[in-house]
């Protein structure tokens, strides 16, 4: 179970119907003319017949239309959520329209409920079967953990009427990654009252432990030995010190390892260039890069993905304590390369400077680190598109294409000459900021941290300063933390190991 749904697969018949107190169709524009080969009762046909006919665009991607119908002496709630029409009716928009109607489900407060949709019936149409369980999954999230008073939820079981190849496969593989991402969520949505860098690697040890991974926690000392200046400058703000974690998952014997490293800032004031209050408590976000890394990891293992992994977790708490670090001050990454701080509000890009340098240390044939870097990449690319900056253009493409399949919009951004020279200092080697002069922030961020990984190792740099939270509900988006980016790293593991780039 997960976000109280039970999911299970069943075979087209009237029976299967049963004692459900709500059917949910998934339908796309295409699928109105199958709906006679779902085995349905005539006076259930005849009303949704009624409902298509009453509603605006019921085929919209993520349209809800609903109504209720007295079946004998019982209600049945029937729910039908619009998948597009033609080129749209991918798995994506299913996985989208699976996510209104978990939310609808929840309304009704359902116990027992069937999922049927007319493409299902193909038994070739497994990655829809596996999307719709997706975005029942993420669309029935909520987090209520300190509501003193929240109402218990009702746990629904879903039976999906498919005749899909592999079904219980795809149902696992669907809650593998739908607990990975409500994992992620839940982490995102943590105060920074409960969650800062010793509970977040506290927690990312017990994945481990669970998970059958290996786990290492470098403390203040041990990043002071390592020489990592640029971490530790950033936290020394706070009474909360730093914490570098890396975890590794080894499912492809000896081979090398790829590296994934997330901005852990579990919660950015802005330091001594602090941020306007309006909305500050937002910034528990800022770890939504160092979550996505240890969701794509737990979720990598129990997937069994033959590749082997190396998930770095960079963290600290961004404060202006009487020891906080300074606009103008010159620090030195673990590298020997000189940093002046320019701005202590560009506190991401610091953090990971050390972090990817530790990643290819450690013998990395590649990084990608995601990260809630920048709200620059929201004024290039909006709220639903995560930005790329990458120095190898064929990883960015893995990753273009990881996100499709996934759900998740990726745009790879370009990194010309004069933004290249514009993060070098004149006192220091490198500036953390360039300031609102430059432009193009979310490219000179993403320079900087390519500025630390090694020039033979292919990287990608992924911000998501516009993706992380929402501010509503949409398809299988969660409000608040919505753990993009997880979903696209996952698969790029699927990917980079089918292709034989361990």
């Amino acid at each position: 179970m997960l976000n109280n749904l039970n999911l299970s697969n069943t075979e087209k018949e009237r029976a299967a119907y049963g004692e459900a107190r709500a059917l949910v169709l998934l339908l796309c524009k295409e699928c109105e003319a199958a709906l006679s080969k779902l085995e349905l009762s005539d006076e259930v046909l005849q009303a949704v017949s009624a409902l298509l006919a009453e509603s605006d665009e019921p085929f919209e991607i993520g349209k809800v239309s609903a109504c209720s119908l007295l079946c004998g002496s019982k209600l049945r709630h029937i729910i039908i959520a619009g998948c597009g029409s033609g080129r749209e009716c991918k798995p994506t928009a299913f996985k989208q329209a699976a996510g209104e109607a978990a939310r609808a489900l929840a309304a009704k407060k359902c116990e027992r409920a069937v999922l049927a949709a007319p493409i299902l019936l193909n038994p070739k149409r497994t990655p829809y079967l596996e999307a719709i369980a997706e975005g029942l999954y993420l669309g029935a999230y909520s987090f209520t953990l300190y509501k003193s008073k929240a109402e218990a939820p009702v746990t629904c079981d879903v039976k999906i009427v498919s005749a899909c190849t592999a079904a219980d496969l795809a149902l696992k593989r669907a809650l593998v990654k739908g607990q990975a991402v409500s994992m992620v969520r839940d982490l995102v949505n943590e105060p920074g009252n409960k969650l800062g860098p010793e509970e977040l690697a506290d927690f990312a040890k017990q994945v481990a432990a669970e998970n059958g991974l290996s786990c290492e926690v470098l403390d203040r000392e041990a990043l002071k030995d390592l020489g990592c200046g640029a971490l530790l400058a950033v936290g020394q703000g706070s009474v909360r010190e730093p914490r570098l974690i890396a975890l590794r998952y080894r499912g492809a014997g000896d081979a090398p390892y790829t590296a994934f490293v997330g901005k852990g800032i579990t919660f950015d004031s802005g330091g001594l260039s602090l941020k306007p209050a309006a909305n500050m408590g937002e910034m528990k976000d800022d770890m939504s890069g160092a979550a996505a890394v240890l969701g794509a990891v737990k979720a990598a293992a129990e997937l069994q993905v033959p590749i082997n992994l190396l998930a770095v977790l960079s963290c600290a708490e961004n404060m202006p304590g009487g020891g906080a670090q300074r606009p103008g001050d010159i620090v030195t990454a673990a590298d020997g390369q000189t940093i002046e701080v320019v701005n202590t509000d560009a506190e991401g890009r610091l953090v990971l400077a050390d972090a990817v340098w530790y990643a290819a240390k450690q013998g990395a044939a590649r990084i990608v680190d995601i990260a809630t870097l920048t709200g620059a990449v929201i004024t290039a690319l909006g709220k639903e598109t995560g930005g790329i900056i990458a120095c190898d253009d064929g990883l960015a493409a893995a990753i273009k294409e990881a996100g499709r399949l996934a759900g998740e919009l990726w745009w790879q951004l370009p990194t010309p000459p004069d933004l290249r020279k514009a993060i070098k200092g004149e006192e220091a080697d490198l500036l953390n900021s360039t300031g609102s002069t430059v432009g193009g922030g979310c490219i000179t961020g993403g320079l900087f941290i390519g500025s630390f990984v090694p020039k033979e190792l292919p990287w990608a740099h992924l911000d998501i300063g516009g993706t992380a939270s929402r501010a509503k509900a949409a398809g299988f988006v969660s409000k608040g933390g919505t753990g993009f980016g997880t979903l696209t790293l996952i698969k790029l593991t699927e990917t980079l190991a089918a292709e034989g780039q361990r």
